[in-house]
């Protein structure tokens, strides 16, 4: 049985999502930490930092009880999505940094980074909990064209609302940007974004001066996790079958992307559902389908890509002359399938069929 262990791609490594614990409890209007993050939040969008930073411009915050590292990033700078994005720990940063560095990463794999979000869309894009907890903190969300909307994100799952803990270190995130996004506003030098290869950062960190906080900046070296490795593991009879499929003249257009559907119970933080495709590049017929998940961890999920696509191949009875595909990661996880059954692969950053298939698969699905 052929294996691949460790794969590596260097935009696509993720390790495994943070667990969820039963323990865990969201933040409720109720909980102090609610006004506090919902003033906070308000400062943040009258000071407006993305008119003067950019994405890239990343510092980190030392939470002061629990030592976790965040680091915060200005979404808003072309004025499409107004947010600051806290990536937790090295990584949350690294996965961030890699994604921007990878012009072929599907950039909608920002919800597989883990972060929080402090951000200001629309009004009308509020859901009942945002408006429970803005009422509770004293706040209307009716009247103004946009208010604070607070998520959580972990690989493998849709952004949901913040835990009571996850508030706190958005509380401490957004309080510091307030201090550094000024001081970079009046043209002060400390501000460092990512120096040095990209491994030295600023990093504001506080000491307890009775019950206040003294915030002090620091540079911190913030070295890059060792990624889980990606286990490829292809079952001998799917390829043993594939190999006395006629081969066809034909190039298929194969991806991985994320489908507009949740997987989970209501009122629970709900898993991401993944669809694997393949469609005739000419015709645009669709070979076949499949829902992929990340139940155990992302890497895990990729280790199972060439298994999946090697059964609908088999399914569909069609060894292609040429495989089209338009991330990196997932060429290099196919690659030994390809070299096997002699399928050339090839890159591409339009997939036309897959693309007009998704459209209409995200039409049907969330048509009201």
């Amino acid at each position: 049985m052929p294996k691949q262990s460790g794969t590596k791609a260097a935009a696509g490594e993720r390790p495994s999502r943070t667990p969820i614990t039963e323990n865990e409890q969201l933040l409720l209007p109720s909980h102090e930490e609610a006004k506090t993050l919902c003033e906070l939040a308000l400062r943040v969008k009258a000071l407006a930092p993305w008119k003067w930073m950019e994405e890239m411009d990343v510092f980190g915050v030392e939470h002061p009880d629990t030592g976790e590292l965040g680091f915060v990033s200005i979404m808003g700078n072309v004025g499409e999505y107004e947010a600051v994005a806290v990536y937790r720990g090295a990584e949350g940063l690294y996965g961030f940094i890699d994604l921007q560095s990878d012009p072929s990463a599907p950039p909608e794999r920002v919800i597989d980074i883990p972060q929080l979000q402090a951000a200001f869309p629309d009004s009308r894009f509020l859901e009942k909990p945002d408006r429970e907890l803005l009422k509770g903190a004293g706040l209307k969300s009716r009247g103004a064209r946009s208010y604070p909307q607070f998520r959580s994100y972990r690989p493998g799952y849709h952004p949901w609302f913040v835990t009571r803990e996850e508030a706190r270190l958005l509380i401490h995130a957004l309080s510091q940007t307030l201090d550094v996004a000024r001081r970079v506003a009046d043209g002060l030098h400390n501000f460092q974004a990512n120096g040095d290869g990209g491994k030295r950062f600023l990093v504001r960190v506080a000491r307890r001066d009775g019950i206040d906080l003294i915030w002090e900046d620091t540079i911190r070296n913030v070295a890059r996790q060792t990624p889980e490795p990606i286990q490829i593991n292809i079952d001998n009879d799917v390829l043993e079958s594939l190999k006395r499929v006629s081969r066809e003249n034909v190039k298929v257009e194969a991806d991985l992307f994320l489908a507009p559907a949740k997987i989970g119970k209501r009122g629970e933080r709900p898993m991401t559902m993944y669809m694997l495709m393949i469609a005739d590049s000419q015709s645009g017929f669709i070979f076949g389908l499949e829902a992929m998940s990340a139940e155990d961890s992302l890497a895990g999920m990729y280790g199972r890509f060439p298994e999946a696509l090697a059964r609908l191949l088999l399914q569909a009875q069609i060894v292609p002359k040429q495989l089209i595909l338009r991330w990196d990661l997932l060429l290099e996880l196919v690659e030994p399938l390809a070299k096997l059954l002699k399928i050339q692969l090839r890159y591409s950053e339009e997939l036309p069929s897959i693309s007009e298939a998704a459209a209409a698969m995200d039409a049907c699905l969330t048509r009201k």
